[in-house]
């Protein structure tokens, strides 16, 4: 056990050495930055909403079944940028004063709604794809996967430190660039809007997203690092993850609707959302037969669907590493 754990440190030694993995932990800590800039330079100062507005709104809906308060900043024309909005519409059961944004409004910042994990799946897709993809790439391109194995000749063990090296990686530079995206967010709703309702509950959500960001961006590692292994080399790895999910996602969606809730991208973005995925049907109506998209799984089944998805091809990378000749 103490070997493994000196051949994990020396791998995650080498990750943290490479240009690759430096050069994404600036792009998404630069992604971040730039929303953050962005939005402050096109949002507007808006006052708070007038209180005594705000009471009539109550004493309007308090008899009414259903309302609750912070729907009346909705009803009192609320402009102000709210930094809760982030994390998506997940906010409205957190707080009851904890306002929402109104889909009809024009300003620029609405768009910012659920940001977190919108942007947070690129971040896992370019970070897993890209990360693992390269680390395994570049094993073959230059040879040191050789090199390894007399230092290590258990393959089982190189490759398991080898996934968990790609994993760790690229979890963490996706956690960086999410939080990063939303601490950049913070100035605005400082200097421009509100951060009223900001409490435990929304530090707990926004470290929940992080993590789920970080989680996909390990698994996806795994999934292009296997596919890596099977084509020793990176440029090939990328090509193909990015031809699946072009053409992989044209074809699901037109010929194989069946299969759209097995989809691995799929399934990680649901996880991400905290969103059901759904699944085509067929129904009748008028003799007359057609698909409709109906729910199929919650964000948390999705997550173990991405988790088995990306295990069964840790699996054949296992198989065909231990079987194929690395020279």
């Amino acid at each position: 056990m103490k070997t493994f754990f000196r051949l994990l440190g020396s791998e995650l030694e080498r990750f943290s050495a490479r240009r690759m993995a430096r050069v994404l932990l600036i792009i998404a800590i630069g992604i971040g930055v730039l929303v953050g800039t962005i939005t402050f330079l096109v949002t507007d100062k808006h006052s708070a909403p007038n209180q005594d507005e705000f009471e009539r709104c109550l004493e309007t809906t308090s008899s009414s079944e259903g309302d609750w308060e912070g729907n009346c900043w909705n009803w009192v024309d609320d402009d102000r940028f709210h930094i809760t909005w982030l994390l998506g519409d997940s906010t409205e059961d957190w707080s009851e004063t904890r306002p929402t944004p109104e889909p009809n409004r024009t300003e620029p910042f609405r768009g910012l709604q659920g940001i977190l994990p919108a942007i947070g799946g690129i971040l896992a897709i370019l970070t897993g794809g890209l990360i693992g993809a390269s680390f395994f790439g570049a094993e073959y391109r230059f040879g040191t996967i050789e090199q390894v194995l007399l230092w290590e000749p258990r393959r089982n063990r190189v490759l398991l430190a080898k996934y968990l090296t790609t994993f760790i990686g690229s979890a963490l530079v996706a956690i960086i660039g999410s939080l990063a995206i939303a601490f950049s967010l913070w100035p605005t709703a400082l200097a421009k809007g509100t951060t009223q309702g900001v409490d435990a509950r929304f530090w707990i959500d926004l470290l929940s997203t992080a993590g789920r960001i970080g989680i996909a961006a390990g698994l996806l590692s795994i999934i292009s690092g296997t596919v890596a292994i099977f084509t020793r080399h990176t440029a090939g790895a990328v090509m193909s993850l990015l031809g699946y999910q072009i053409i992989g996602g044209i074809i699901i969606n037109i010929w194989i609707k069946w299969l759209a809730p097995w989809d691995p991208l799929f399934n990680a973005g649901a996880f991400l959302s905290e969103s059901d995925t759904t699944k085509w049907a067929k129904e009748s109506s008028f003799g007359q037969t057609y698909w409709v998209e109906v729910s199929a799984n919650s964000y948390l089944v999705a997550g173990f669907i991405a988790l088995a998805i990306a295990s069964a091809f840790a699996i054949l990378g296992f198989i065909v590493f231990n079987r194929r000749d690395v020279s």
